[in-house]
């Protein structure tokens, strides 16, 4: 290994990633603003800023690669030195991920209502946000390489606490949608794939605080956890836009209404067993007519029951898809 590729390489590698994953966010950031168009002000602006925000923190990504690589290259006091980027980087990761797990909160606490579960998650917050915020003044005070183990234990604190609340917010949420019933086929579908996401999504950012606090305990001087560390906040703002963007889109969302005319709905909820019948004349004395009135009265009553039970279900059914997809 060359003597650049630790402290040079690894984050202009990282870089290259972030760069890739800002791609997607761009992407599902658009995707939500041109299909949810009726979502509460309040959301859009939340995702705006929660976007803005780690832009930024890509912003002090790119600084800090382009101090030490070019416009400090060959300056040895300079490249042991941590600067503005770095504090920068420390801060937004942290308030990218007090926004995203604060929303997720939000979320579970939307499906329960359970105070005391939502309190502890958001104690978990706090003190990871604390963690990052601590982490990021300590290496602005004392910005030498050689004094990065001062951060240790803000460190530990920030990527633990950071680490815990994911597998928390990840594991009620799950509880809570494994517990959704439905008739419903196809809300039953977008249940357990709003459960997929929520374990694929909370792994991730799992793994790589995971990985940054373990290559910051192997080695305080090394630019490896710095690369890992570069990469959290991408992850946590693909959170969100995944989780948001699982809804039935306002697009789908008019195919799938009741038509006026026909009263049948669009192809996102199919009703089966539906049955046609033909009309016929037929001469009857007066004992088979009142025999077939009756018949044609619990007719209409089993017909009645089995309306209320289907209207029943479908507002049950509406009633889970919602509350799913925004989880």
């Amino acid at each position: 290994m060359g003597q650049f590729d630790d402290p040079f390489g690894s984050i202009l590698i990282s870089t290259w990633i972030c760069s890739a994953l800002e791609m997607l966010i761009i992407k599902d950031t658009i995707y939500y603003y041109n299909n949810y168009t009726k979502d509460r002000l309040f959301l859009k602006a939340f995702i705006g800023i929660t976007v803005f925000v780690d832009f930024l923190s890509l912003l002090s990504d790119y600084a800090d690669v382009y101090l030490l690589t070019v416009k400090n290259w060959g300056n040895p006091v300079v490249l042991r030195t941590q600067y503005w980027p770095v504090t920068s980087y420390l801060a937004t990761t942290g308030i990218t991920a007090l926004l995203v797990q604060s929303f997720l909160t939000y979320r579970f606490w939307s499906l329960t209502k359970s105070w005391s579960i939502c309190l502890i998650l958001s104690l978990g917050i706090l003190v990871s946000f604390g963690g990052s915020i601590a982490t990021a003044t300590v290496f602005a005070i004392f910005p030498s390489y050689e004094e990065r183990v001062r951060g240790l234990v803000p460190v530990i604190i920030w990527m633990v606490t950071t680490t815990v609340t994911d597998i928390a917010i990840t594991s009620v949420l799950i509880w809570r949608l494994y517990k959704m019933k439905t008739t419903f086929k196809h809300t039953e579908s977008l249940v357990y794939r709003v459960i997929r996401t929520s374990v694929q999504t909370g792994a991730t950012t799992c793994i790589i605080a995971t990985i940054t606090l373990i290559t910051f305990l192997v080695n305080t001087s090394s630019n490896v956890e710095t690369a890992f560390a570069f990469i959290l906040g991408r992850t946590y703002v693909l959170t969100l836009l995944f989780n948001v963007n699982l809804r039935m889109s306002n697009r789908d969302a008019k195919e799938s209404e009741p038509d006026s005319h026909t009263g049948h709905r669009g192809p996102a909820v199919t009703l089966e067993g539906i049955q046609v019948h033909r009309t016929a004349v037929v001469h009857m004395d007066e004992s088979d007519y009142a025999i077939n009135e009756r018949l044609a009265a619990g007719k209409q009553q089993n017909s009645d029951a089995i309306s209320a039970k289907t209207e029943f279900d479908s507002d049950r059914d509406s009633d889970v898809k919602r509350n799913a997809s925004f989880a």
